[in-house]
């Protein structure tokens, strides 16, 4: 009497065994790539929000206003940075705001600059770095010859002059052709744009 015993053939064990493990592997795969996923998303939630948190806090500035006049008016004037290291820490011990030293603005051809007139002598007057009367610039936003980059001039009542508030350029060159004042150009520049507050 013969058994027959039925044996597997060996093929199909293989097939079996490689079907089982690339089962295991693909859902491993899957698992690993779910896992990255996760990963990827929560790393790019807290990019974003450290970039609001820079945003709303870190990227805001307080810069002072200067006040001075222009064709008599009153306007509004910051500065960030001066050719003259004397002058930004002047301008820095006035406002208490850090004012650069920056020696290449003085570079800067005179068709880049408007002129600004600061008096060393005269009225008295709190809120000006010089402590007399407040500046005087040559223009405005807009207007001819306006610029950021102010070039000093250094304005001084003579001795037999009565001194007042002068409050344009016309003012000032009117002064200086009666012989009342001197103007002492420099080549000192400063980064002072004027700007409009907010209300």
């Amino acid at each position: 009497m013969k058994i027959k015993v039925k044996i597997p053939k060996i093929n199909t064990l293989l097939c079996s065994v490689i079907t089982i493990t690339i089962a295991l592997l693909g859902s491993q795969l899957l698992l690993q790539q779910h896992i990255q996923a996760q990963q990827q998303t929560n790393s790019s939630l807290s990019t974003a929000a450290s970039t609001n948190s820079i945003n709303s806090s870190s990227l805001s500035v307080s810069i002072p206003l200067s006040k001075g006049y222009v064709d008599g008016r009153i306007a509004f004037f910051i500065a960030t940075d001066a050719s003259d290291n004397q002058t930004a820490a002047s301008i820095t011990n006035s406002t208490g705001f850090k004012v650069n030293f920056a020696p290449n603005l003085a570079l800067t051809p005179n068709s880049s600059r408007q002129q600004g007139y600061d008096f060393i002598n005269g009225i008295k007057a709190s809120g000006s770095p010089m402590g007399y009367q407040l500046g005087v610039a040559s223009a405005l936003p807009g207007e001819k010859g306006y610029s950021p980059l102010y070039q000093l001039n250094f304005v001084k009542w003579n001795e037999n002059a009565s001194p007042r508030v002068l409050k344009s350029v016309a003012d000032i060159m009117s002064a200086q052709k009666n012989g009342e004042l001197t103007i002492s150009p420099t080549n000192i520049v400063i980064n002072s744009p004027a700007v409009m507050p907010n209300k």
